[in-house]
């Protein structure tokens, strides 16, 4: 299926995942911007937009996880993990269940599959936080809209109408990271986003900020365990296991 600003309220949690493309996924809570190389876990009961970018045929699956299998540093409870072979196969063969309406015994077989490939399989901290305050979210949305090519603290305490480090203080007190590593996510997002539309890693990377490809792989790299190349690779090439990541908090 292919899906463009559709507006959700499931009741039922969803795995979404991209064929080709990009799949965005915003909430009240969360921005996600991910590769067909990776899959996205929302919960029942929080309403979200989905689109697909650079010409992306997103796959929905209704899956059930119990309650609590969520990502500790991910935003809004919703999971991301790698979409291997097996979780894309079964993604494709189960696309448009929604968790609601009886499904045949091959089918919960194959949901009941997924989900064990979901919650064995490691969680990344990738996703924009969004937050609740309005200081914080006007500056934040000044940030979504600059498109993080020059996202600094300064023009955003000013976006905002408040200082520097008031602002600082806030991205620490509500979101519980740095502002650095808010931006980070910001960056890894619109990355995404430009290389779905077809622009080069060297080029994508000169658009959210970073004079070199190599700078922003290092950033990139002690956040997710993977570079921005690996990240972005085809999922037909990723192979039954194509990362071991190496998660760190650290962000630069």
């Amino acid at each position: 299926m292919s899906a463009c600003g559709a507006a959700l309220q499931p009741r039922a949690g969803i795995l979404w995942l991209a064929d080709g493309g990009a799949l965005r996924c915003r909430s009240a809570h969360s921005l996600h911007v991910l590769p067909p190389t990776l899959a996205l876990w929302v919960p029942q009961d929080v309403p979200h937009e989905v689109e697909g970018l650079g010409g992306a045929q997103l796959r929905r699956v209704g899956l059930a996880l119990p309650a609590g299998v969520v990502c500790a540093t991910a935003p809004a409870s919703c999971r991301v993990t790698v979409a291997g072979p097996l979780l894309a196969a079964l993604a494709d063969t189960l696309d448009g269940t929604n968790g609601e309406r009886p499904v045949t015994p091959r089918q919960q077989l194959g949901l009941a599959l997924a989900a064990e490939e979901v919650q064995s399989a490691e969680p990344l901290p990738i996703g924009v936080a969004l937050p609740h305050s309005p200081t914080l979210r006007r500056a934040c949305e000044a940030a979504l809209r600059d498109g993080a090519g020059d996202c600094n603290l300064q023009a955003l305490a000013e976006a905002a109408n408040t200082s520097m480090r008031t602002l600082a203080r806030c991205f620490q007190k509500e979101l519980a990271l740095p502002f650095s590593h808010w931006r980070l996510q910001l960056r890894l997002a619109r990355l995404v986003a430009l290389w779905a539309e077809g622009r080069t890693l060297s080029a994508s990377a000169a658009a959210v900020g970073y004079t070199s490809p190599s700078a922003l792989s290092f950033r990139v790299r002690r956040l997710i365990g993977m570079t921005p190349s690996r990240l972005l690779a085809e999922r037909a090439g990723a192979g039954a296991n194509p990362i071991a990541p190496r998660l760190s908090t650290t962000a630069y």
